[in-house]
């Protein structure tokens, strides 16, 4: 896979011709070796729209502000060792702790350096979260498997 095919698979789900989930499954099927075409994809979308602050225009106000909130506590996260990636309820969010973009089913906005670095920490967060979540949740399966094997063969009865 290239930037190009990339770029041209977000071009397509912001025209309505690949689907969003299509789109989700491309991006997040590239392994930690891929982060250049991230890095690349991400550079190519940011030349392309002018600056913007945050999401949430600065005296846009508190709806705006809720719609954003809304979006971080939604989000589900890909990292590639260097880029990230946030899947929010309605916007996908790329970053590589410089430049980051939000990309919409209609147009693809330009985050600024320090909100790109907050969100790439928040992707890394979000995924070593998930890690522990899944590790103590192995765990707890595991321990339960053990007592309920060691619970049921201590209720069978020997044959004498």
């Amino acid at each position: 896979m290239t930037e190009d095919t990339l770029l041209n698979a977000v071009h397509a789900w912001q025209r309505g011709a690949l689907t969003r989930d299509a789109l989700i499954t491309q991006l997040t099927s590239l392994g930690r070796a891929d982060a250049p075409l991230i890095t690349e994809l991400i550079t190519q979308l940011h030349g392309r729209v002018a600056p913007h602050a945050e999401p949430g225009q600065p005296g846009a106000g508190a709806s705006s502000t809720a719609v954003w909130r809304d979006e971080l506590m939604g989000s589900r996260a890909c990292t590639w060792g260097s880029a990230g990636l946030l899947v929010g309820p309605s916007v996908l969010i790329l970053t590589d702790g410089r430049h980051g973009v939000v990309l919409g089913e209609r147009d693809t906005r330009a985050l600024n350096s320090s909100v790109s670095g907050s969100l790439m920490l928040l992707c890394q967060t979000i995924v070593m979260a998930e890690h522990a979540l899944n590790e103590r949740d192995m765990r707890q399966l595991q321990e339960q498997r053990l007592e309920s094997a060691s619970t049921s063969l201590s209720e069978i009865d020997p044959i004498h």
